[in-house]
């Protein structure tokens, strides 16, 4: 049915079924009318109480309730006229904004060809928690100011419609856009999230490689690699290897935990390969024809084949709180153990036991022993260092020492010795020192005077994976007449207060999203309330003057929303609460002034 024939129903009823208001002075007493019905005027059939068609009215009315012809058809004629509105705004903003998004990764040349595209589909369903509210108030003004505009509010009105009724598509609709926007920002968001930094993400080669083109260095982890030219392999051959990158004319530099060069690399041609282990991004950089210079040996060595430590980048495809759906946020928020940010720190604590134990077998193996063998699998080579009895460290006489190096076994007796425990690589390992005090020129010495993470023979580490991190956090929380010294208790109790302060951040931002997904989910709903409000009671205003008035309190409800998310990731407050519902408070506010001031007429 067209507007004009709806109009038709609405303003020219069928005779005797007209609804006047009531008569001032008679209350809510019908008047004495005769019913007209078809077929001739029935004079000697006077209905004292009225025509047949306003007694329901006046019924309806003495009880406080609204009644109006067709008003499914009503409903259904505003609801579609909403919707088709409200879907073509949404499109078009969503499409802007998508494309919007896709600036950052194109700058720094992370897509290409169909990814464009396919990065576009996937940034369209989270831009949807931004647009969806703006283009529901948008539309909603549109079509209730034109149906205001064109007097059909007050055709309706006068047809006995409240403005309750009016509008009761409004609230039906607003209504279903607060359950969209819930099950959007708690359930598909965070899933298409995933999915969009997985794609700029899970392929790190890929802006390796861009670095390479421009020429320019790139870190990763404690290593700085140069490279002249650059080819991707998408399809290695080794089936453990996620990609692989063939560099030619390399250099690469190794950072000690002091900031100063350890090794330096130099090649006429490299590769580097992508592993995924367990949710972590590995590269192993494998060096042809290099020379390798180390500074804590002062050696210049030539190797037909080099192998820097391995660089872990770490789990950064895992997702944090903004990434998580709201089951899994109140998971994690139960377990925080179970994060993959607090189960870093229970790492640091993990090696902490592990150097721990590490010293205490190596004391052990010096008293009961007297041996203590190391592997040294970076250069292929292998200690053993024999004690005398009632040695002590820093004393005057030292152990006898072998070296095995590459097949070559060299033996001799120190003047002094040192070791100290250290980590390194994510695991425990030894340095020593020692003192020949046979020249000042290193070369003419039998052996190197330092060596550097060496790993003690027959010694697991206690690094276990089964052991899990409770048990770790329970030995952290022993006295500390249990550690080898105050320096180590103390070092442990730092790690577990961080332990301690990252669990308690996991909860605030977890709280933090969920407070800001319900404000979120609120903010539409209002936003096409008072569109339609201010449509209606703006009427002689342009459409974009009045979602302007409607606009300007929703940008500052999201940018309070922000603020007070901000404010309770740092921990809980009433005023972190007041600041991220304020904005809807002050929608709300609009919302009852627009009605109180149209009700009025």
């Amino acid at each position: 049915m067209d507007r004009r024939s709806l109009r038709r129903r609405i303003l020219i009823p069928r005779i005797g079924e007209c609804r006047p208001p009531p008569i001032s002075g008679y209350g809510n007493r019908p008047t004495r009318r005769f019913s007209v019905r078809g077929g001739g005027h029935n004079r000697g059939n006077r209905n004292r109480q009225g025509p047949r068609s306003i007694r329901p009215w006046v019924a309806a009315r003495r009880h406080g309730e609204d009644d109006a012809p067709m008003p499914g058809l009503l409903t259904r004629y505003v609801a579609v006229e909403l919707l088709k509105t409200i879907l073509v705004t949404t499109g078009v903003l969503v499409t802007v904004i998508a494309f919007g998004a896709t600036v950052k990764p194109l700058v720094r040349n992370l897509l290409g060809g169909f990814d464009i595209v396919r990065y576009v589909g996937l940034a369209s369903i989270p831009m949807l928690q931004y647009a969806l509210p703006f283009a529901s108030g948008f539309g909603a003004t549109l079509v209730m100011h034109r149906l205001a505009s064109d007097n059909e509010v007050i055709a309706m009105s006068a047809s006995g419609l409240s403005y309750r009724r009016i509008l009761r598509p409004i609230f039906y609709l607003a209504t279903a856009l607060f359950l969209v926007m819930v099950l959007l920002v708690n359930f598909v968001v965070p899933i298409f999230f995933t999915k969009m930094e997985s794609m700029l993400a899970h392929d790190v080669t890929r802006l390796l490689a861009s670095s390479v083109e421009r020429g320019e260095a790139f870190d990763l982890g404690d290593t700085r690699i140069y490279a002249d030219q650059v080819l991707v392999e998408d399809d290695p051959e080794e089936e453990e290897v996620h990609r692989r990158l063939v560099l030619s004319g390399v250099a690469a530099v190794q950072v000690g935990t002091n900031g100063l060069p350890e090794t330096e690399f130099t090649a006429e041609y490299a590769t580097l390969d992508l592993y995924k282990v367990d949710g972590r991004s590995i590269l192993k950089l494998v060096l042809g024809d290099a020379t390798v210079f180390r500074a804590d040996e002062e050696t210049l060595v030539r190797m037909p084949a080099a192998e820097p430590r391995a660089i872990d980048l770490g789990r950064r495809l895992e997702p944090g709180p903004k990434m998580m759906t709201l089951p899994r946020m109140l998971a994690i928020r139960g377990q925080p153990l179970e994060f993959w940010r607090v189960q870093e720190h229970v790492d640091q604590l993990r090696v902490e036991r592990s150097m721990e134990l590490l010293q205490s077998e190596i004391k052990r193996r010096i008293e009961e022993t007297g041996v203590l063998e190391f592997e040294d699998p970076g250069r292929d080579r292998f200690w053993r260092l024999s004690f005398p009895t009632g040695w002590d460290q820093g004393g005057d006489s030292g152990p006898v020492i072998r070296l095995q190096d590459q097949g070559r076994t060299l033996e001799t007796e120190v003047v002094g010795f040192d070791w100290l425990v250290v980590t390194r690589d994510g695991g425990a390992v030894v340095d020593i020192e020692i003192d020949q005090n046979l020249s000042d020129d290193p070369d003419e010495e039998p052996m190197p005077r330092t060596a550097r993470s060496l790993r003690l023979s027959d010694f697991s580490g206690g690094l276990d994976s089964s052991i899990s991190s409770e048990e770790v956090l329970e030995w952290a929380t022993t006295s500390d007449q249990e550690f080898s010294n105050e320096v180590v208790g103390k070092r442990v109790r730092q790690r577990l207060k961080e332990v301690e302060n990252v669990s308690n951040r996991l909860r605030w931002d977890i709280d933090a999203r969920i407070q800001q997904r319900l404000a979120q989910s609120v903010t539409g709903p209002l936003l096409l309330v008072l569109g339609s409000l201010l449509a209606i009671r703006l009427r002689h205003a342009t459409p974009l003057l009045v979602y302007l008035v409607a606009f300007l309190p929703a940008i500052a409800d999201i940018l309070l929303i922000s603020g007070g998310e901000q404010s309770l990731r740092d921990g809980p407050s009433v005023s972190g609460y007041l600041l991220l519902w304020s904005g809807n408070f002050l929608l709300i506010f609009f919302c009852i002034s627009a009605w109180w001031r149209l009700s009025r007429n």
